[in-house]
């Protein structure tokens, strides 16, 4: 249970840094937008990272307890419960955050921001997968508790269908891994070369608004 909640500290410590980061580099872009609409955009993604930096500002001191022994499961299993589904919340923004980095790598494409953001891409994908294994650990201690749902996101979710879903999160971490040894051509990782090849003519900022 120790090692858990230390993987999951170190990895929402690890995204609360990089997304303050990023936010830093899309500030630019609100303040200047050309239009209401780029700058909504933009700002939307910001508002979902601000939100979730206050979260992880709550969550990650309760991480700390639980790592300092100073929670007693037994004793306080619905508070501990509670605390799962935080964690959980949290997997689903690491997921989300994922997602607005490849957003953006759109935007910065051949611009001097552009390996910066790809480096945050690149650890932050690692994370989610990490985060994916720990919480299916999770569910599998605590059997008959509870089902983390919230933190399926749509391309992971069954019933869903294929149009609309993206396969660079579909892909699990061993696939990736394998692929990512076997086959790689280039500097990106998989994920990414799936997200370019998806994604690149129908999610720019350009498109969006020329679909307004």
């Amino acid at each position: 249970m120790e090692t858990t909640f230390n993987e999951m500290d170190s990895i929402f410590q690890r995204t609360k840094q990089a997304l303050s980061e990023f936010m830093e580099i899309i500030t630019p872009i609100i303040n200047n937008s050309a239009d209401d609409h780029e700058r909504l955009y933009w700002h939307h993604i910001y508002e979902e990272e601000d939100h979730r930096s206050d979260r992880l500002d709550i969550l990650l001191p309760k991480i700390k307890q639980v790592i300092a022994n100073e929670i007693n499961i037994s004793d306080h299993q619905g508070e501990f419960l509670h605390l799962l589904q935080d964690i959980s919340l949290e997997k689903f923004g690491l997921h989300n955050f994922l997602e607005h980095l490849d957003l953006s790598l759109f935007q910065f494409n051949g611009t001097e921001y552009e390996g910066k953001i790809q480096a945050l891409r690149d650890f932050t994908y690692e994370d989610y997968q990490s985060m994916k294994g720990i919480l299916e650990r999770l569910n599998q201690e605590f059997k008959g508790g509870m089902q983390f749902n919230t933190s399926i996101p749509t391309d992971e979710k069954d019933g869903i269908g294929s149009s609309l879903k993206i396969a660079a999160y579909i892909h699990d971490h061993d696939h990736d891994h394998e692929h990512d040894h076997g086959h790689n051509h280039g500097h990106h990782s998989p994920a990414q070369q799936v997200t370019a090849q998806t994604m690149k003519k129908t999610l720019t900022v350009g498109s969006l608004k020329q679909n307004r």
